[in-house]
């Protein structure tokens, strides 16, 4: 089954498909299609796109956004190694909270 992906203008920007693993990916083409246009561009597929990508649309500048879905990035963490595993484990046990350096005071009283 496939789908089209559209800009917020309605042009054609690519097809989504999903993989045999059951994972959305989007087949990104090379120039944004116009259907209302005379002689709306050829398909040219530049590929799938992995990844969290803004995407511009040609025919009217608007930037739409190609999120990862949970099932595409529980897809790549499987294909990992079991130690970029641990470092991606590691890494996500630090959460978002940064190291806090403290700075001597040196205000005077008086």
């Amino acid at each position: 089954m496939e789908k089209q992906w559209r800009c917020r203008n309605g042009h054609i920007l690519g097809m989504i498909r999903w993989n045999g693993n059951a994972v959305p990916q989007l087949m990104l083409f090379r120039h944004a299609i116009d259907m209302d246009s005379e002689h709306p561009a050829a398909v040219d597929v530049i590929g799938p796109l992995v990844g969290q990508v803004p995407v511009r649309c040609e025919v009217c500048d608007d930037v739409t956004l190609w999120g990862i879905s949970v099932d595409a990035l529980a897809d790549l963490i499987r294909g990992l190694r079991q130690e970029q595993l641990t470092q991606l484990q590691a890494r996500l046990s630090k959460g978002r909270v940064r190291k806090v350096t403290r700075v001597k005071n040196r205000a005077r009283m008086g």
